[in-house]
């Protein structure tokens, strides 16, 4: 597989939080517009509800809160953050980027502010590039928030792929000095536009339609083959077996992809991590938020697998092992929450 990178230097993922809206939008909404059986959208999706952005909020403004959920218990700092890097394609400016907005509330002087989006597998490519810039010494600390405001461009009335999105957002800090959280211990991305439909098979135009998916079929079976095989090249790679996971998070876009990406690789049910038939498919930020929510499932030492897929087409993993300190010190109060799959959670 090409674009491999090694976090050899000791990178981690020291700190975390995610932020869902409080707004949902559940089955029986998207009923009423579209003329479609409720029971319709969980049959082919698993979403039974959707968390959406209130009229004040927006990609930055979720971003925004999230990190502050990361700060919030007074240990996590970002004192030291000499690198950020957003992720989205769904912003509120594409000029004044996520990145300067968060540097600027967080009075980041001096830090690379860094904006990119490859559709869902926007946050592996920014954690990819903070691992590439600490290998090389050009950073020590840096911030990667992911956010989508699929609500802002979808169409809700939009029988095809309206019901599809939620709204949300996650902050994670990484550190190539400071151990804690979890260590990358790899992570792989890599365009896709030359297989299937690629391009035109799911596309955001705002003047135009706005967010939409033509080519559904096409996105389930590529999405379906392309995780499978980075699933099991990252292992090869490492000498590991599906076995050796203790949980995989795929990106949350279709239950049934969840499923059928299960059943090709053998894993347990339990093994594999799922937020999307509560907040349905919050695009570059789902496996983020996912990992989030699922966190408590992990003891130190043990391994948890990334996999993503997106429009375009685009595809990333990343290989992860618990450090049992840090972002894992979940409270009492946090975990019961994350059981009864509340709409927001953070851990620090």
């Amino acid at each position: 597989m090409t674009g491999r990178h090694h976090a050899r230097r000791g990178v981690d993922i020291v700190a975390g939080a995610d932020y869902l809206p409080e707004t949902v939008k559940n089955n029986g909404y998207f009923s009423a517009l579209t003329g479609k059986e409720d029971a319709w959208f969980e049959r082919m999706t698993g979403i039974r509800e959707r968390r959406r952005a209130a009229e004040d909020e927006n990609s930055n403004t979720m971003a925004l809160e999230a990190v502050k959920r990361m700060l919030a218990d007074g240990t996590t700092t970002l004192d030291g953050v000499d690198l950020i890097v957003a992720a989205s394609y769904t912003p509120w400016d594409t000029v004044a980027t996520l990145a300067h907005v968060v540097q600027r509330h967080f009075r980041l002087s001096g830090a690379r502010a860094i904006y990119l989006s490859t559709a869902c597998s926007s946050m592996l490519n920014a954690i990819e590039l903070v691992v590439a810039y600490m290998e090389t010494g050009r950073a020590k600390r840096a911030l990667v928030v992911a956010a989508e405001h699929n609500s802002l461009y979808a169409r809700d009335s939009d029988a095809h792929s309206g019901h599809l999105w939620g709204d949300g957002a996650v902050a994670l800090l990484l550190d190539a000095e400071a151990s804690g959280g979890f260590e990358v211990v790899d992570v792989v991305t890599r365009g896709l536009a030359d297989v299937g439909k690629g391009p035109e098979a799911v596309f955001l135009t705002p003047h135009r339609d706005g967010l939409v998916m033509p080519a559904g079929k096409d996105v389930f079976q590529h999405a379906c083959q392309h995780m499978e095989s980075a699933i099991h090249a990252m292992l090869d790679t490492h000498g590991l077996s599906v076995s050796d996971l203790t949980l995989l998070v795929p990106h949350q876009a279709n239950d049934r992809i969840i499923s059928q990406v299960g059943q090709r690789l053998g894993i347990d049910n339990d093994r594999v991590a799922r937020t999307v038939g509560w907040t349905g498919n919050t695009g570059c930020a789902s496996a983020g938020i996912t990992l989030m929510r699922h966190r408590h499932l992990l003891a130190p030492g043990q391994l948890a697998l990334l996999v993503t897929f997106g429009g375009g087409y685009s595809m990333g993993c990343a290989l992860l092992r618990d450090r049992g300190a840090g972002i894992g010190a979940l409270r009492a109060n946090e975990e019961a929450a994350l059981r009864l799959a509340a709409p927001v959670c953070a851990v620090a």
